[in-house]
């Protein structure tokens, strides 16, 4: 079995070789077509039985690729069978909508600047981690199976979780797992770690809810935490990251009074991503910000680390504006609450907004 599957345009084979050779050279096995096609076998054949067994389905997209059948035919064929794909952008070319079907909602790592090297190194990060990451876990869910998985969810909270038998630690790997499923690229920088969200889960769970499935395993969850307000200034000029979160360096969300949110995650894993489970998230972030609002504890503002194409769109949605890139990894979005926000998501959430925009009388 190979770790890699590369699909390419043969135009852009300089590239292919850069990164195969780096690839391999740190311990990831490749295939790549012109090298590994089997003799007396179809070619098609042969790249419908590699992508297969492959782990990883790596797309060097440029324009090049971007009007290749062949290419196209592979990501049909990848998606199909549900396989982990990674595309890497080498040109500064945009999907065509065929190709934005498949891709969409997929992270895009991007290698538009030079050296080249600099951008295949961490490319070989992102795939070391990911298989690493799925060696501990379930294979990646098919199309097949995505609807037996896209039923009904639940919201509970962390109290639900402990009568389950469920730990502030196996809360928190959970929560990491299920991240580091969902956004390809990330790293443990932007993460954190399961210690440091345990610490999190068990003092402040308040911070948390949670969509579990019949099996009461999490699913979905969104999570906050307040910092002050020079630390959310670094925040939203991109210049923090997860791992820099503990119970000493953000606030503590206790006593009536104005705070700076930082969400940290707002998903939902992939196979349960229908138009309810979605609301639910939703309302129930909602629903915790007008109990916060009724004890006195207002969030003036919000900021978020988008790592997803998909999330993007769900974040402008809801009301948020890009702000800049983070500097390690993702796009920080921002909304402030103070004044009231007039967007739909808003607007409708009745008692919320009476409690806001009374708050100082």
């Amino acid at each position: 079995m190979y770790d890699v599957f590369i699909s390419y345009s043969s135009k852009d084979k300089t590239y292919a070789d850069a990164i195969v050779h780096t690839l391999e050279e740190n311990g990831l096995k490749c295939w790549i077509a012109y090298r590994d096609a089997v003799p007396g076998i179809s070619y098609s054949e042969s790249i419908v039985s590699a992508i297969r067994d492959a782990k990883v389905f790596l797309l060097i997209f440029s324009e090049n690729s971007k009007a290749s059948v062949h290419v196209k035919n592979e990501i049909n064929y990848a998606t199909k069978v549900g396989a982990l794909i990674i595309p890497f952008r080498v040109e500064d070319v945009k999907p065509d909508d065929s190709l934005e079907y498949y891709l969409g909602a997929t992270h895009w790592l991007e290698a538009l600047t030079k050296p080249l090297q600099n951008h295949i190194l961490r490319l070989k990060d992102t795939i070391k981690g990911a298989l690493l990451h799925n060696n501990e876990q379930v294979a990646p869910v098919t199309n097949a199976t995505q609807a037996t998985k896209s039923g009904e969810l639940r919201v509970v909270e962390t109290e639900y979780l402990y009568s389950k038998g469920m730990t502030p630690e196996s809360i928190a790997k959970r929560l990491v797992e299920n991240d580091l499923n969902l956004y390809a690229g990330i790293s443990d920088i932007n993460e954190g770690s399961p210690e440091q969200w345990a610490d999190f889960v068990e003092n402040c769970p308040d911070y948390f809810c949670y969509l579990v499935n019949d099996k009461d395993e999490i699913v979905g969850d969104w999570s906050i935490v307040a910092l002050d307000d020079e630390t959310y200034e670094q925040a939203v000029k991109g210049q923090t990251t997860e791992n820099e979160f503990t119970m000493d360096t953000t606030e503590y969300i206790c006593f009536p009074g104005d705070y700076n949110g930082y969400l940290l995650n707002m998903s939902l894993n992939m196979e349960y991503k229908t138009l309810d489970n979605n609301l639910k998230l939703v309302d129930s972030f909602f629903s915790r910000l007008e109990k916060f609002a009724q004890n006195g504890i207002f969030f003036t503002r919000f900021c978020v680390n988008v790592f997803r194409r998909d999330q993007q769109a769900f974040y402008k949605n809801f009301g948020f504006r890009y702000v800049c890139d983070n500097k390690e990894f993702g796009k920080i979005y921002e909304i402030n609450l103070v004044p009231y926000p007039t967007g739909p998501q808003f607007a409708k959430r009745k008692l919320l907004r009476e409690l806001y925009e009374n708050k100082d009388n």
